[in-house]
Parts: C-alpha cells; structure tokens; sequence
C-alpha cells in the first residue's frame, strides 16, 4: 500500500530526464475509514467524498467489473456516489488533494483512473471536472472536464500536463462532481499521481491471454500474443524490440518499426510468431520491450499463462437473471434474455425473481449474499454482477470462455419422480470441492392478478429503445406478459452440497451423478427445462452447464401406478425406453412418426416385474419428433422423443 507523498525537490527539471520522479502519489489503500484522511472537502448535499473498496463506497454506481478492472484491482478508491443518497441536490461535491509543493517542479504531468457514466436522466446530466488551485483552494481552475468512461463499466486512466504550473509554489488537485439537480450516479477515482516523466520510457503494461479463462489450448494450437505497450516517456517512439519465452524455451523476436507513438500513448501489439502449446498443463510466458536508452527497466516486462488441456469441452454459459414485476428495470433483463437464443449463443438461461408471484425464495436469497445483488442484476458463471449496460460487450468475451469438462445430461420418469443424470468429463486434472445443482425452469409462465403485472421504467420511450417495451404501458398488464426461464427449484440448494463429485478428477474420465426431485402440479410439465450446473465451491463459479427438456408423457386413464419415459430425451445417437411392470406380463413397444406410421416394433413381448429397458434405433432416423408407444396389461403411455443430427 502506498499513502500521499509530496517530495521536497531541489534539483531543476534538467535532472529528472534519465527516470520518472513522482511528486506526489495517492492510491487510498492505506486510509483507515472511509474519510479521505487529508483531502479538505466540501460538499451541498448529503455525503462528502468516502474512501473504501468500491463494493462498499460505490455499489450501485462501481460495478464490479469496473472494481476489477486492470485499473483499480480490488484496491480502495476515492467516491462519491449520488445514487447511494437521497438527495438530488449535489451540485458542488468537491475533494482534494494535500498541499503539492510545486516550487522546484518543472514539466509535471497528474495521471488518475476515473470512472464516471455520465449519466443523463429527465433533462439533466451529471458532470465531472478535475480542477488546480494555486491559493489553498479559495479559487479553483478547470483543467478537466470528464469524458464518461469507455466502454462503459471501465476505469480510464487520464492524463493532464501541468507544466503551466512549473514553480509555482504549493496547489492542490481538485475533484469536483456535480449531478445537475437531478437524482444521478456519480463518479470514483483511483490512483492520483503527480509525476515528472522520463524522456525514454517504454512499459509493458499487460499481454495475452489477460483472462485466464481464454489461457487454454489443445497441443498443437497457436497463440498470438497481442501485448498492451504504454509510451511512458515524453520522447515519440519510433522502434522497439518485442520478445516472449515460453518457460525455458527459445527467445521470439519481433523488431516493430514504422511507428509514431507520442507520449502516454497505449497502443496493441501483435507478436508475429505463434505460441506453440505442445504439452498439457501450465506454461509460463515471460513478454518484454526493449526500447534504446530506456530509463526505466522495472516496467519492461509483463508474465502470461498458457495451459494445454486434453480436449476443448462445450461451453455453455450459465446466465441468472434478477427480476421481479415491482422493478421498473427488470424489462431490460427480459429482452436480453430474449435475444440470446436468437443470437446463437449457447446458454443457460434463468430468470431469479424476488417479491413477485415467481420468486423460490431459497434461490433468491442465495444470489442475493452471493454479492450483494440487488435486481436488476445479471450474472455470467456467478462470478461478479456485470454492468448492465455493457451486457453485450461482455457476453462477446465470456461466451469464449473455458468449460473445463463436458456435461451430457439425460433423464427419465418412474414412480419415484423424476431423474436427471449428469455425466462430467474434464478436460483437465482438477482438484477441489466440485459440486453439481439441478435447476428447474418454466417458460410461458403467467398470471391475472395485479401481482403479475410488471413495471415498465422504459414506458413512453424514457430512456429510448428496449426491446418494445418503450412502446408499452406502465405498468404492463399481466395479460400482456409472459415470463420465460423462471427458476422453480434449485435442488438439492443453490449451491449443491459436499460429496456429489470426488475431490480429485482426473482429464477424460467419466463421472455421473443422479438427481431425483418431483414436479409441482401447477408447473406446466411441457414447459419445464431440467438445468445442471457444474460448480466449484470455494469461489461459486459455474464452470459449465447444460439442459435438457423431460419426456412429455401422455398417460392412460387406467395406467394408474404405471409409468415409462424415454433417455436421453433429445436424442442423438441412441435413446432407450423404460417402463415399469408390477408383475410379469407383455408389452408391446412401438415407435411412430407424427402421421402414425410405425418406424420400428420392438420383437420381445414377454417382460418380467420391475424395471424394463429396451433399445430404440435412433441412429437412422432423419432429426425432428417421433412418438414411442408403450402398451401393457397394466396401462399404456405414448412419449414424445426428439431426435437431433
């Protein structure tokens, strides 16, 4: 951790062309509370500026992508949050710096990570400007009006030349944030450095893959490291060098010329020789610039992983959604999740809903002390709530990542209820408290009380297109609606339970576990989607997941106990029958298409007490549904089975 430094400088500013000097520095981490321990303030509404990690100072205006961002880690940061406060009336919220001695300073530059939405709400708008005083703060100059931050859901690192300010004696650095009358988000900083640059100073400021989640290759693919590469010093750069090594192996080198990047510029690098996994697991990648008379040798080199694995499992990501008819935003979840199927994205969809008709409150309550998550929320693999704003931008990225195993899921009915196989294979030796959950959802779920209908924020167009619902009433009837993926059931809990799956599991095995739950009677069996998460507990990521629909039974009034189903249900390349005899007796097998033609005949009638299994012939049919009829002394059922090809 680093607190405020202001260093006495006596020497001119010819001195400081062979190294950055920092002047002054302030990364907040070291503050004890959440007051800004010297930074005077002033502020006409509620709350000054705080000081905390931006869970707790910012959590509705910092997502959490933005606090884990390259920028602002998890590290404290300086906030003021508007939409935390029920006053809309912060005009002049004004924080700080102490007293910087500037006297003996030339060529000053001040850099600080910001992250502001500039958020426009009915006529006004929320601004941001970085301002110097040179008398102690009894008059103020702009230096800086805020830019929001791109993408959305980002810190930004600025920049600001103070050589204006060259020897002018003590100043202060000020943050001023104003949410123009109305009810606003508001802005955070991060990393307040006042420094005096070097002439050459090149830095390597990340490479890839950056998220572990892309790190992983089969042996034999290829890597491009793209690397991050940010002009630290005053002097355009013309040319540098740029080499990786993998572990101990061979040196690449990549001479790039041609260029013309001007100071605190940031621009991406493509290495032009491939990375090579040959082997399964970690590989370490050392990545570094060399820059001719380069100042400063700490920040040349940045370190990356890749890791061979077995095989590249199916990944489909597991997006929960909170909902509820109250909120006036949730409609913007509802289309998102529309558009996914229509996307070709595959994913497991789920709709959590709170104090509505929907709500399984076991479920709710979970993923509200998972972090904090307030509906609306969004979450991809359970691992941070994402900005909804930038929904998109991070499904293209999170929709690439790693599944880690493979996940077949099939199911059957019998007296006992319903049951749901999943069979993980994974892609690579793991070890932990690995746990599975099987989620039911509903589709076209509705309702005719007042209950059911759903608040509309983006009625009359307010906040511009959404899906339609900015041509729709507020609230929306609950005739006009009908919800879809609405979570049911999480069994055996939302987070599964110890000892589903062994501790270790080894690359390519096979490992099945067997859920059996039941249906409630008010749930429409025909919409109702079996979804199985694969869980590492320690953190609650979901590692994969998968889904399948449950055999759609049509039963014979006089079957009474009897019951038969059909697995894996869709099928692909083979499926199997089952029913249950109380006693020993004949049964007539049968598989039809749609019209009634009879595809198949199974030639055993005689069959014993108990379970029953019997092979279809699958393989040869084209894709689209069939109908499998079972008839026995003891009653008769006709399941739909879908086949896919």
């Amino acid at each position: 951790m680093k607190t405020a430094i202001t260093l006495i400088i006596f020497l001119f500013s010819t001195c400081y062309l062979n190294a950055q000097t920092i002047v002054f520095e302030e990364k907040f981490d070291g503050m004890p509370s959440y007051n800004l321990t010297g930074w005077p303030y002033q502020f006409s509404g509620v709350v000054p500026w705080q000081c905390g990690i931006p869970f707790t100072v910012g959590p509705c205006m910092i997502p959490l992508g933005a606090a884990m961002a390259e920028n602002s880690g998890t590290n404290k940061v300086a906030c003021f949050a508007e939409c935390g406060t029920s006053d809309p009336n912060d005009t002049n919220v004004l924080t700080s710096t102490p007293l910087i001695n500037m006297g003996p300073v030339a060529g000053a530059w001040l850099q600080y990570d910001s992250y502001f939405a500039g958020y426009s709400y009915a006529g006004d708008t929320e601004r941001a400007t970085v301002e110097i005083s040179t008398d102690s703060g009894s008059s103020w100059t702009v230096l800086e009006n805020v830019a929001p931050s791109v993408p959305q859901g980002l810190f930004n690192t600025h920049y600001i030349n103070l050589s204006a300010y060259d020897h002018v004696g003590n100043i202060r650095i000020g943050f001023r944030y104003n949410d123009d009358g109305g009810h606003m988000m508001g802005w955070a900083i991060d990393n307040v450095t006042v420094f005096i640059p070097a002439h050459k100073d090149l830095a390597v400021l990340s490479a890839t893959p950056t998220d572990t989640m892309l790190s992983y290759l089969v042996p034999g693919q290829s890597h491009i490291h793209k690397v991050k590469i940010y002009n630290q010093g005053l002097d355009t750069v013309h040319s540098f060098r740029l080499f990786y090594q993998q572990d101990s192996g061979p040196i690449m080198a990549n001479l790039i010329t041609g260029l013309n990047m001007p100071a605190f510029a940031t621009t991406v690098f493509s290495h032009n020789i491939p990375d090579t996994v040959f082997t399964t697991g970690m590989h370490t990648i050392k990545v570094w610039a060399a820059l001719d008379s380069d100042a400063n040798h700490a920040n040349d080199s940045a370190i990356t992983h890749l890791t061979g694995v077995d095989f590249m499992p199916s990944k489909r990501l597991t997006i929960e959604s909170g909902e509820g008819t109250y909120n006036g935003w949730s409609p913007r979840n509802i289309y998102y999740l529309k558009m996914l199927p229509l996307m070709d994205v595959p994913a497991t969809l789920i709709s959590i809903h709170e104090f509505d008709p929907m709500v399984d409150t076991p479920y709710h309550d979970f993923m509200f002390n998972l972090g904090w998550n307030y509906v609306p929320y969004i979450l991809f693999d359970r691992r941070k709530s994402i900005p909804l704003d930038s929904f998109f931008y991070y499904l293209d990225i999170q929709k690439q990542y790693f599944g880690f195993a493979n996940m077949q899921l099939s199911s059957f009915n019998d007296i006992d209820g319903i049951n749901v196989t999943a069979k993980v294979t994974p892609a690579l030796d793991m070890t932990g408290d690995f746990r599975l959950v099987l989620i039911l959802t509903e589709d076209g779920v509705t309702g005719t009380t007042i209950a059911w209908d759903q608040a509309n924020n983006y009625a009359f167009n307010a906040h511009g297109p959404m899906g339609g619902f900015e041509t729709m009433a507020n609230p929306i009837p609950a005739a006009s609606m009908v919800y879809n993926y609405v979570a049911r059931k999480a069994f055996p809990s939302p987070d599964g339970q110890p000892g589903m799956l062994p501790s270790t599991l080894s690359a390519g095995i096979d490992y099945s576990y067997t859920f059996t739950t039941t249906l409630d009677p008010a749930w429409n069996p025909h919409k109702v989607k079996a979804k199985v998460l694969l869980i590492r507990h320690n953190d609650s990521t979901v590692l994969n997941s998968n889904e399948i629909r449950f055999p759609v039974e049509v039963t014979d009034v006089n079957a009474n106990a009897f019951s038969a189903g059909v697995y894996p249900n869709p099928a692909q390349d083979d499926a199997r029958t089952y029913f249950n005899l109380n006693s020993a007796g004949t049964a007539h097998v049968t598989l039809t298409d749609l019209t009634g033609r009879t595809l198949y005949t199974h030639s055993v009638t005689q069959f014993s007490a108990g379970r029953n299994e019997i092979e279809l012939p699958v393989d040869p049919l084209g894709s689209g549904l069939y109908i499998v009829n079972v008839q026995t002394d003891e009653g008769s059922k006709s399941v739909k089975l879908e086949v896919i090809h």
